[in-house]
Protein backbone atom coordinates (compact mmCIF):
# COMPACT_ATOMS: atom_id res chain seq x y z
CA UNK A 1 0.00 0.00 0.00
CA UNK A 2 2.17 2.67 -0.86
CA UNK A 3 -0.38 5.22 -1.82
CA UNK A 4 -1.44 5.82 2.37
CA UNK A 5 2.84 5.65 3.19
CA UNK A 6 3.38 8.54 0.82
CA UNK A 7 0.48 10.67 1.70
CA UNK A 8 1.37 9.77 5.67
CA UNK A 9 4.98 10.95 4.34
CA UNK A 10 3.94 14.29 2.99
CA UNK A 11 1.52 15.11 5.66
CA UNK A 12 4.26 14.52 8.19
CA UNK A 13 6.45 16.63 6.63
CA UNK A 14 3.91 19.37 6.41
CA UNK A 15 3.03 19.10 10.62
CA UNK A 16 7.19 19.06 11.02
CA UNK A 17 7.16 22.79 8.99
CA UNK A 18 4.57 25.06 10.24
CA UNK A 19 5.53 27.71 8.15
CA UNK A 20 4.21 25.65 5.15
CA UNK A 21 0.65 25.87 7.01
CA UNK A 22 -0.13 29.06 7.91
CA UNK A 23 -2.77 29.97 10.07
CA UNK A 24 -3.14 26.43 11.60
CA UNK A 25 -4.56 26.34 14.46
CA UNK A 26 -4.07 24.53 18.41
CA UNK A 27 -7.30 22.57 16.95
CA UNK A 28 -6.20 21.92 13.35
CA UNK A 29 -3.05 20.63 14.51
CA UNK A 30 -4.90 18.27 16.56
CA UNK A 31 -6.70 17.16 13.50
CA UNK A 32 -3.41 16.88 11.45
CA UNK A 33 -2.34 14.13 14.10
CA UNK A 34 -5.33 12.67 14.73
CA UNK A 35 -4.96 12.14 10.42
CA UNK A 36 -1.76 10.42 10.98
CA UNK A 37 -3.02 8.05 13.40
CA UNK A 38 -5.42 7.18 10.60
CA UNK A 39 -3.33 6.52 8.11
CA UNK A 40 -1.14 4.44 10.37
CA UNK A 41 -3.89 1.69 9.38
CA UNK A 42 -2.79 0.92 5.71
CA UNK A 43 -5.02 -2.63 5.56
CA UNK A 44 -6.97 -3.41 2.87
CA UNK A 45 -10.94 -4.13 2.58
CA UNK A 46 -11.72 -7.19 4.15
CA UNK A 47 -14.26 -9.43 2.20
CA UNK A 48 -12.80 -11.54 -0.18
CA UNK A 49 -16.29 -11.01 -2.35
CA UNK A 50 -16.47 -7.08 -2.49
CA UNK A 51 -13.95 -6.21 -4.25
CA UNK A 52 -14.66 -4.77 -7.51
CA UNK A 53 -16.07 -1.28 -7.64
CA UNK A 54 -18.03 0.54 -10.54
CA UNK A 55 -20.28 3.44 -11.25
CA UNK A 56 -23.26 1.30 -11.37
CA UNK A 57 -25.52 1.69 -8.71
CA UNK A 58 -28.80 -0.01 -7.25
CA UNK A 59 -30.84 1.13 -4.29
CA UNK A 60 -33.13 -0.78 -2.37
CA UNK A 61 -35.19 0.18 0.97
CA UNK A 62 -35.97 -1.14 4.25
CA UNK A 63 -37.94 -0.09 7.17
CA UNK A 64 -38.14 -0.79 11.14
CA UNK A 65 -40.41 0.74 13.52
CA UNK A 66 -38.17 3.24 15.88
CA UNK A 67 -39.75 2.18 19.34
CA UNK A 68 -38.60 -1.82 19.21
CA UNK A 69 -35.13 -0.94 18.15
CA UNK A 70 -34.40 1.96 20.80
CA UNK A 71 -36.02 -0.29 23.33
CA UNK A 72 -33.56 -3.62 22.05
CA UNK A 73 -30.17 -1.08 22.01
CA UNK A 74 -31.05 -0.07 25.65
CA UNK A 75 -32.08 -3.50 26.72
CA UNK A 76 -28.24 -4.52 25.07
CA UNK A 77 -26.53 -2.19 26.98
CA UNK A 78 -26.18 0.61 23.81
CA UNK A 79 -27.19 3.24 21.67
CA UNK A 80 -29.29 2.69 18.24
CA UNK A 81 -26.19 3.40 16.49
CA UNK A 82 -24.66 0.75 18.13
CA UNK A 83 -27.89 -1.71 17.43
CA UNK A 84 -27.86 -0.14 13.32
CA UNK A 85 -24.67 -1.16 13.44
CA UNK A 86 -24.31 -4.45 14.84
CA UNK A 87 -27.49 -5.71 12.50
CA UNK A 88 -26.04 -4.64 9.57
CA UNK A 89 -22.77 -5.93 10.42
CA UNK A 90 -24.73 -9.43 11.15
CA UNK A 91 -26.59 -9.49 7.95
CA UNK A 92 -23.14 -8.58 5.92
CA UNK A 93 -21.33 -11.97 7.68
CA UNK A 94 -24.45 -13.48 6.95
CA UNK A 95 -24.14 -12.95 2.93
CA UNK A 96 -21.02 -14.03 2.85
CA UNK A 97 -21.44 -17.37 4.50
CA UNK A 98 -24.46 -17.73 2.26
CA UNK A 99 -22.43 -17.30 -0.95
CA UNK A 100 -19.86 -19.48 0.98
CA UNK A 101 -16.95 -17.18 1.30
CA UNK A 102 -17.45 -16.68 5.41
CA UNK A 103 -15.33 -13.68 6.80
CA UNK A 104 -14.56 -12.93 10.77
CA UNK A 105 -14.53 -9.01 10.27
CA UNK A 106 -14.92 -6.34 8.23
CA UNK A 107 -14.23 -2.68 8.19
CA UNK A 108 -17.15 0.03 8.15
CA UNK A 109 -16.51 4.02 8.29
CA UNK A 110 -19.56 5.44 10.60
CA UNK A 111 -20.02 8.87 10.90
CA UNK A 112 -19.97 9.76 14.78
CA UNK A 113 -21.44 12.84 16.78
CA UNK A 114 -18.04 15.24 18.24
CA UNK A 115 -20.73 17.76 19.27
CA UNK A 116 -20.01 19.21 22.99
CA UNK A 117 -21.29 22.65 24.74
CA UNK A 118 -19.04 24.73 22.66
CA UNK A 119 -20.08 23.30 19.19
CA UNK A 120 -21.61 25.70 17.01
CA UNK A 121 -23.77 23.23 15.35
CA UNK A 122 -23.85 19.54 14.34
CA UNK A 123 -20.69 18.64 14.74
CA UNK A 124 -19.25 14.84 13.73
CA UNK A 125 -16.47 13.06 12.12
CA UNK A 126 -16.10 10.05 10.08
CA UNK A 127 -14.67 6.96 12.06
CA UNK A 128 -13.52 3.50 10.60
CA UNK A 129 -13.54 0.13 12.75
CA UNK A 130 -13.46 -3.67 12.49
CA UNK A 131 -16.51 -4.95 13.18
CA UNK A 132 -17.26 -9.04 14.04
CA UNK A 133 -19.20 -11.03 11.39
CA UNK A 134 -18.33 -14.27 12.08
CA UNK A 135 -21.43 -16.45 13.63
CA UNK A 136 -21.84 -15.94 17.12
CA UNK A 137 -25.05 -14.83 19.65
CA UNK A 138 -26.68 -10.96 19.42
CA UNK A 139 -25.26 -9.59 22.58
CA UNK A 140 -21.86 -10.60 22.42
CA UNK A 141 -21.88 -8.89 19.07
CA UNK A 142 -23.22 -5.98 19.98
CA UNK A 143 -20.97 -5.40 23.26
CA UNK A 144 -18.01 -6.00 20.71
CA UNK A 145 -19.18 -3.03 18.35
CA UNK A 146 -20.38 -0.88 21.20
CA UNK A 147 -16.79 -1.35 22.55
CA UNK A 148 -15.66 -0.19 18.70
CA UNK A 149 -17.75 2.75 18.82
CA UNK A 150 -16.81 4.04 21.58
CA UNK A 151 -13.04 3.54 20.95
CA UNK A 152 -13.39 5.16 17.53
CA UNK A 153 -15.45 8.26 18.96
CA UNK A 154 -12.36 8.56 21.50
CA UNK A 155 -9.79 8.19 18.78
CA UNK A 156 -11.71 10.61 16.55
CA UNK A 157 -12.86 13.12 18.76
CA UNK A 158 -10.16 16.08 17.17
CA UNK A 159 -11.03 15.32 13.60
CA UNK A 160 -14.45 16.83 13.17
CA UNK A 161 -14.95 17.53 9.45
CA UNK A 162 -15.68 20.98 9.91
CA UNK A 163 -12.03 21.65 11.33
CA UNK A 164 -10.98 19.05 8.18
CA UNK A 165 -13.13 21.28 5.72
CA UNK A 166 -10.78 24.10 7.12
CA UNK A 167 -8.05 22.57 6.52
CA UNK A 168 -8.38 21.42 3.39
CA UNK A 169 -7.52 24.50 1.85
CA UNK A 170 -4.87 24.42 3.30
CA UNK A 171 -2.91 21.14 2.70
CA UNK A 172 -1.78 20.45 -1.31
CA UNK A 173 -4.37 18.92 -3.29
CA UNK A 174 -2.51 15.87 -4.19
CA UNK A 175 -1.99 15.14 -0.31
CA UNK A 176 -5.96 15.54 0.05
CA UNK A 177 -6.39 12.76 -3.24
CA UNK A 178 -3.70 10.55 -2.30
CA UNK A 179 -5.67 10.15 1.09
CA UNK A 180 -9.35 9.89 0.27
CA UNK A 181 -8.25 7.46 -2.43
CA UNK A 182 -6.03 5.27 -0.12
CA UNK A 183 -8.71 5.73 3.03
CA UNK A 184 -11.78 4.40 0.72
CA UNK A 185 -9.35 1.13 -0.47
CA UNK A 186 -9.69 0.23 3.23
CA UNK A 187 -13.48 0.37 4.30
CA UNK A 188 -15.97 -2.45 2.96
CA UNK A 189 -19.23 -0.49 3.60
CA UNK A 190 -20.52 2.28 5.20
CA UNK A 191 -23.58 2.92 7.55
CA UNK A 192 -25.09 6.44 9.02
CA UNK A 193 -27.83 7.52 11.18
CA UNK A 194 -29.48 10.49 10.08
CA UNK A 195 -31.16 12.40 12.19
CA UNK A 196 -35.14 13.21 10.52
CA UNK A 197 -37.77 16.17 11.24
CA UNK A 198 -39.48 15.12 14.88
CA UNK A 199 -43.16 16.17 12.86
CA UNK A 200 -44.80 15.42 10.50
CA UNK A 201 -43.69 16.60 6.85
CA UNK A 202 -45.98 17.91 4.21
CA UNK A 203 -45.09 18.52 0.51
CA UNK A 204 -47.42 20.58 -1.41
CA UNK A 205 -50.01 19.82 1.33
CA UNK A 206 -49.52 16.04 0.80
CA UNK A 207 -48.39 14.17 3.78
CA UNK A 208 -44.49 12.61 3.57
CA UNK A 209 -45.42 9.02 4.87
CA UNK A 210 -42.09 7.18 4.31
CA UNK A 211 -38.40 9.43 4.21
CA UNK A 212 -35.38 7.51 2.72
CA UNK A 213 -32.23 8.75 2.85
CA UNK A 214 -29.75 7.82 0.16
CA UNK A 215 -25.63 8.09 1.52
CA UNK A 216 -22.65 8.09 -1.30
CA UNK A 217 -20.69 5.42 -1.82
CA UNK A 218 -17.24 7.13 -2.07
CA UNK A 219 -15.52 3.95 -2.71
CA UNK A 220 -17.21 1.22 -0.74
CA UNK A 221 -19.70 -1.49 -1.39
CA UNK A 222 -22.31 -0.91 0.03
CA UNK A 223 -23.85 2.51 2.16
CA UNK A 224 -26.95 1.85 4.29
CA UNK A 225 -28.16 5.31 5.83
CA UNK A 226 -30.82 5.41 8.05
CA UNK A 227 -33.45 8.49 9.36
CA UNK A 228 -35.97 8.44 12.08
CA UNK A 229 -39.05 9.85 11.06
CA UNK A 230 -42.58 9.48 11.87
CA UNK A 231 -42.39 6.24 14.56
CA UNK A 232 -40.34 4.50 12.39
CA UNK A 233 -36.23 4.52 10.80
CA UNK A 234 -36.16 4.63 6.96
CA UNK A 235 -33.24 2.95 5.49
CA UNK A 236 -31.59 3.76 1.72
CA UNK A 237 -29.38 0.82 0.78
CA UNK A 238 -26.84 2.25 -1.80
CA UNK A 239 -25.13 -0.51 -3.62
CA UNK A 240 -22.12 -0.84 -5.98
CA UNK A 241 -23.48 -3.93 -8.04
CA UNK A 242 -19.98 -4.55 -8.91
CA UNK A 243 -19.19 -5.56 -5.47
CA UNK A 244 -22.25 -6.99 -4.20
CA UNK A 245 -23.35 -9.55 -6.68
CA UNK A 246 -26.95 -9.76 -5.61
CA UNK A 247 -28.31 -6.93 -4.12
CA UNK A 248 -31.39 -8.48 -3.04
CA UNK A 249 -29.57 -11.21 -0.57
CA UNK A 250 -27.82 -8.01 1.10
CA UNK A 251 -31.65 -6.37 1.88
CA UNK A 252 -32.75 -9.60 2.88
CA UNK A 253 -30.31 -10.38 5.18
CA UNK A 254 -30.55 -7.11 6.98
CA UNK A 255 -33.82 -6.72 6.77
CA UNK A 256 -34.00 -10.31 9.07
CA UNK A 257 -30.97 -9.33 11.07
CA UNK A 258 -33.11 -5.84 11.92
CA UNK A 259 -35.70 -8.19 13.25
CA UNK A 260 -33.69 -10.70 15.42
CA UNK A 261 -32.19 -7.75 16.86
CA UNK A 262 -35.69 -6.12 18.04
CA UNK A 263 -36.53 -9.58 19.63
CA UNK A 264 -34.40 -8.00 22.54
CA UNK A 265 -37.22 -5.01 22.96
CA UNK A 266 -38.72 -5.91 26.19
CA UNK A 267 -41.50 -4.48 24.80
CA UNK A 268 -43.54 -3.99 21.08
CA UNK A 269 -41.71 -7.25 19.42
CA UNK A 270 -40.70 -6.77 16.41
CA UNK A 271 -42.77 -5.60 13.31
CA UNK A 272 -45.70 -3.71 16.43
CA UNK A 273 -45.26 -0.10 15.32
CA UNK A 274 -45.07 2.34 18.46
CA UNK A 275 -48.57 3.77 19.73
CA UNK A 276 -48.34 7.46 18.19
CA UNK A 277 -46.76 10.34 19.69
CA UNK A 278 -49.80 12.51 21.46
CA UNK A 279 -47.45 15.59 21.31
CA UNK A 280 -47.48 15.08 17.57
CA UNK A 281 -50.74 13.87 17.19
CA UNK A 282 -51.99 17.18 18.77
CA UNK A 283 -49.78 18.94 16.08
CA UNK A 284 -50.93 17.31 13.39
CA UNK A 285 -54.73 18.02 14.66
CA UNK A 286 -54.08 21.57 15.42
CA UNK A 287 -52.26 21.61 11.52
CA UNK A 288 -55.43 20.15 9.86
CA UNK A 289 -57.79 22.41 11.58
CA UNK A 290 -55.54 25.50 10.61
CA UNK A 291 -55.28 24.14 6.90
CA UNK A 292 -59.48 23.87 7.07
CA UNK A 293 -60.07 26.89 8.62
CA UNK A 294 -57.77 28.74 5.88
CA UNK A 295 -59.48 26.51 3.04
CA UNK A 296 -62.64 27.65 4.04
CA UNK A 297 -61.76 31.76 4.18
CA UNK A 298 -59.72 31.25 0.51
CA UNK A 299 -63.38 29.98 -0.32
CA UNK A 300 -65.79 32.72 1.10
CA UNK A 301 -63.03 35.59 -0.49
CA UNK A 302 -64.23 33.82 -3.95
CA UNK A 303 -66.33 35.82 -6.43
CA UNK A 304 -69.90 34.28 -6.54
CA UNK A 305 -71.71 34.34 -10.24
Amino acid sequence: MRAPLGALRQVRELLSDPTQLPGLGAQATATVRGLLAELNDVDSARSPLWTQRSIQRRCETLRAPYRPMLEASRALGGKLNTAFLAATADAAGEYHRQLGMPVETLRTSMAISTRSEASGGNAFTLARMLVPTGPMPIAERFAAINEAVSQAREQSKNASLDTLATMSSLLPTSVLTRIARAQSQTVDFATSNVRGAGIPLYICGALVLENYPIGPLGGVAFNLTMLSYNHSLDMGLNIDTAAVAEPERLQQCIQKSLHELMDYAPTNKAGIPAPPNPRVTRWLKRLRLQLATAARRATSRLPRR
